[in-house]
């Protein structure tokens, strides 16, 4: 896919307007007929205009940035229909610049295919020009651009089978994204990681062919060195469910969960490109929880990085068992805030489905960041309640902690409060994207598969967008 954003409309194939939009009285009245079964009308236009089709979009009801996101979604999953070559997209001059974002997310994840392994290819994306008569509204999609990338980045990532998306892989991909984007990288092996103390990812990755290690990025563009974000991501390349095991249905798609580090990846991309004036260390925690005669087993009690010891309940509890370390290290250096985004529980799902993310947190102003952020990027997040009632529920009995709460209850909350018992008083907000982070059917926003959600609130977040 080629996305230009220019002043003028091109010449090409196709024309993509929305409500409002100047046109030829049988044209519109065509168009208004189609609308009556939905806000996307393809219309022929007979040498009515200077485009062979025109993709005309219903103007949503409002302006909030998620329904402008899939409206121009919905046009290039048209696009991709028809089989079009090129297209241009005339925005209306009374969209602003804060609608830059939306439109340009909109319509690369719309246009978004995973086809690495087809043997047949499809014919090429098309050639997508966004036309728009101011230059502050250019300039801001332009600044959108890297948050499609590292939306993009992050799907190709979970879309990929656990056999090329490994821990080894997963670090090339990071090694990849700090050299485009200008970060540092440094890279604790499974030696380095057990010499440190991180006692609880060692154990979920030590049954694993593949070794686990901490990947650590960082962007540097602070002033104030006592000022540092930290985004860490969960990255399990495939999870068995350990001595736990998971059923069959319930393996099938453990490819996606390493979907936390690929996202926190994904922003690391976004935000080193943007190069704002703030620190952020992304932190990625990789393994496999794999099956063997090494493999945790439920009982054990593990001593983790922070000093706590945990009780281990259910291998399959594994998720916040690497991030708990790597939490710990976030504090040990220096963050000042920390989110986490992790492919953690079914309970999510149970709880608010795939149109949420459940948000459970520390500490009100951060929690209103990312509340802010989300909105603002059309993603949608809502809060969880994180009282003492909750915490009790994942205190020990032989260890200090034990990774899982009371079966069936509040399953969200043990594994986010779990994993922000290691925060300590670090401003800390948790992320549970298990079931938002993968779609199981296409949408406006793209085919079945990984979504990217999180990306584009992460970044903004952290002044990356």
């Amino acid at each position: 896919m080629t996305l230009a954003i220019t002043a003028k409309l091109p010449v090409c194939e196709a024309l993509v307007a929305i409500e409002g939009h100047p046109l030829p009285t049988t044209i519109a009245v065509e168009a208004a007929r189609q609308w009556k079964h939905g806000p996307v009308a393809i219309i022929p236009t007979l040498e009515h205009l200077p485009y062979p089709l025109l993709i005309a979009l219903k103007r949503p009801d409002t302006d909030d940035p998620r329904l402008v996101m899939r409206r121009y979604g919905a046009a290039a999953r048209a696009l991709l229909r028809e089989q079009v070559a090129s297209a241009a997209i005339a925005i209306p001059k009374a969209f602003g610049p804060d609608t830059a974002l939306s439109i340009v997310m909109g319509v690369t994840r719309g246009l978004y295919r995973f086809d690495r392994y087809k043997t047949k290819k499809p014919s090429p994306l098309p050639k997508i020009t966004l036309t728009h008569d101011a230059a502050a509204w250019r300039s801001a999609a332009k600044l959108a651009l890297p948050v499609a990338e590292g939306i993009t980045l992050c799907r190709d990532l979970i879309n990929t089978p656990a056999e090329d998306m490994g821990p080894d892989q997963l670090e090339a991909a990071a090694r990849r994204v700090a050299r485009e984007a200008g970060l540092t990288i440094r890279v604790l092996d499974a030696k380095q990681c057990k010499k440190l103390g991180m006692g609880a990812l060692c154990a979920v990755g030590r049954a694993s062919t593949r070794p686990p290690r901490m990947i650590v990025l960082e962007y540097r563009g602070g002033a104030k060195r006592n000022d540092v974000l930290a985004l860490v991501g969960k990255g399990i390349c495939f999870d068995t469910g350990g001595l736990n095991i998971k059923s069959a249905d319930g393996m099938l798609m453990m490819k996606k969960d390493m979907g936390g580090a690929a996202t926190v990846l994904g922003a690391a991309l976004s935000v080193g490109k943007h190069r704002p004036k703030r620190t952020v260390r992304f932190y990625l925690a990789v393994a496999d929880n794999a099956i063997a005669g090494n493999a945790i087993r439920p009982g054990d009690i593990l001593h983790t990085l922070g000093g706590a010891t945990v009780e281990i309940g259910n291998t399959d509890a594994e998720g916040r068992l690497v991030l708990a370390d790597a939490v710990a290290l976030a504090v040990m250096e220096g963050a000042t805030r920390i989110v986490d985004a992790a492919t953690l529980t079914g309970a999510a799902l149970t709880a608010l489905g795939r149109a949420r993310v459940p948000l459970v947190g520390n500490d009100e102003r951060l929690m209103a960041a990312v509340e802010d952020a989300a909105a603002s990027t059309g993603e949608r997040v809502w809060r969880m309640p994180n009282d003492d009632d909750y915490k009790d529920q994942i205190k020990g009995k032989l260890a200090d902690l034990k990774n899982v709460g009371k079966g069936g209850e509040a399953g969200v909350l043990a594994g986010g409060l779990f994993i922000g018992h290691f925060a300590g008083n670090v401003p800390w907000a948790h992320l549970d994207i298990s079931p938002a982070s993968w779609a199981d059917a296409e949408n406006d926003l793209g085919p079945d598969g990984a979504t990217g959600t999180m990306v584009a609130t992460l970044s903004r977040l952290a002044g990356g967008c």
